[in-house]
């Protein structure tokens, strides 16, 4: 009788072990650390609920939310990518242009103190007269060089548009397919 109550008792045992293994405590150690035991570990050992491991399947409502996660995360990135785009487009065709006008500006100033300088006689009044014309010479080569730098930066914008459209068709037509909850 003693050895089938072994046999029993142990049966009990491995049948409950599962059970026992999940429970978790929660106790203060001697440091007042925190300490997780399987065994409770004094008067203050409180249990710990444990979470279950998620099912390894997705549920269409979960996929539809991933999806829609995925497809807005891609969207946003297509305008950021634009920004960029622009961003990075605009430094190449104005900052030249800046520079240059920056140089121009000091060229005119320069002219400016000579024609302050020039005397009321003929050969001033004829100085005077080819500095004013170097002014507007430099100021209409600028012009002309802002506006090619405008038409640039139109055709740039034109480009980085293009590229975000392309970019949100593609992103729509992946997630519109029915196979994009799988993915």
């Amino acid at each position: 009788m003693h050895a089938m109550l072994k046999v029993v008792l142990g049966i009990a045992l491995l049948a409950a072990a599962p059970w026992a293994s999940a429970q978790v405590y929660k106790c203060k150690g001697a440091s007042g650390e925190t300490v997780y035991s399987q065994d409770p570990c004094g008067k203050g050992a409180e249990p710990v609920k444990l979470r279950s491991n998620r099912a390894a399947t997705e549920t269409a409502g979960e996929a539809a939310n991933r999806s829609a996660v995925y497809r807005t995360t891609e969207l946003t990135d297509a305008g950021i990518a634009e920004r960029n785009c622009l961003q990075s487009e605009q430094s190449r065709v104005y900052g030249p242009l800046d520079a240059r006008s920056q140089a121009v500006s000091r060229q005119v100033a320069d002219l400016n103190r000579q024609l302050a300088a020039t005397s009321d006689s003929l050969a001033g009044a004829t100085a005077d007269a080819g500095i004013r014309a170097q002014i507007s010479s430099l100021q209409q080569s600028l012009s002309a060089e802002r506006s090619a730098a405008d038409g640039q930066m139109s055709a740039a914008r034109d480009r980085c548009s293009a590229a975000r459209r392309d970019r949100e068709k593609e992103v729509h037509d992946k997630y519109s397919q029915p196979t994009s909850a799988a993915r």
